[in-house]
């Protein structure tokens, strides 16, 4: 049997016993089919992770016992921060966990011009509480104990208002950028990488992502998607600089 990872909205210490929610009780139970005294692993988010045992298990109700806490550090040294043109449907949704597991270190929603989703208010508050579900449960599989940070939707223009004189590399996605910028990336730890929704930018966001410091870029010879972009921009960026080889 494969290891069974949890995450603990709460703070973790060794010793304490833990009461998951209805919710997670039944996934316990239902899904997973775990029983009493049957040994997890748990993380909650800031670092390390703690094995766990199953000291009670109910319809609705599940208790775990921390018993050890363990050191496993499984982040990128390459802190990646995706700047994401917010898209429709389902798609916003795979680019949170397929980058969650490639190692992303912050997501920012952007809304541009040519977005067709626009959130504002109690919807995108939802909506971020959504993705921060994703996230988690991508951590859950892929081994991350360190939640990628997921911020507000925010207007591309005041996203890329705080770039602007600041030293950092920077890069967006253009098919009409330079093939080679991705091969001339200095190697350092920290990136943020920006990329449009599905109508992509419009010739006034072009320049104002370059006048940040943003660096058109285009990996390769196909116009991607924006689900798929993410996705090859950030392997190709870990297999590079990061910890993916």
């Amino acid at each position: 049997m494969s290891t069974i990872r949890l995450y603990v909205d709460s703070p973790i210490v060794v010793g304490q016993t833990i009461a998951l929610d209805s919710g997670r009780a039944r996934y316990v139970s239902r899904v997973l089919r775990l029983r009493r005294g049957d040994q997890v692993v748990l993380f909650d988010g800031s670092g390390p992770e703690f094995h766990g045992t199953l000291v009670t298990l109910g319809k609705n109700a599940a208790d775990i016992d921390v018993t050890e806490e363990i050191s496993a550090n499984r982040e990128s040294p390459l802190r990646i921060h995706l700047l994401q043109g917010v898209s429709r449907g389902d798609r916003m949704d795979h680019v949170v966990q397929k980058t969650t597991e490639l190692g992303v270190a912050r997501i920012t929603p952007v809304l541009t011009e040519y977005s067709v989703v626009k959130l504002t208010g109690d919807r995108a508050a939802k909506r971020v509480h959504h993705w921060q579900g994703i996230a988690a449960s991508a951590c859950e599989q892929c081994g991350r104990n360190v939640l990628p940070v997921i911020g507000e939707p925010v207007a591309l223009r005041t996203a890329l208002g705080s770039f602007v004189g600041q030293p950092g590399t920077r890069i967006f996605l253009d098919p009409r950028g330079d093939a080679g910028s991705a091969e001339q990336l200095p190697e350092d730890n920290a990136l943020t990488l920006l990329i449009g929704p599905e109508g992509g930018f419009s010739a006034e966001e072009t320049e104002l992502a370059a006048a940040a410091g943003f660096a058109a870029t285009r990996f390769g010879p196909r116009v991607l998607r924006t689900e798929t972009a993410a996705v090859a921009a950030i392997a190709m960026l870990q297999s590079r600089f990061g910890d993916l080889s």
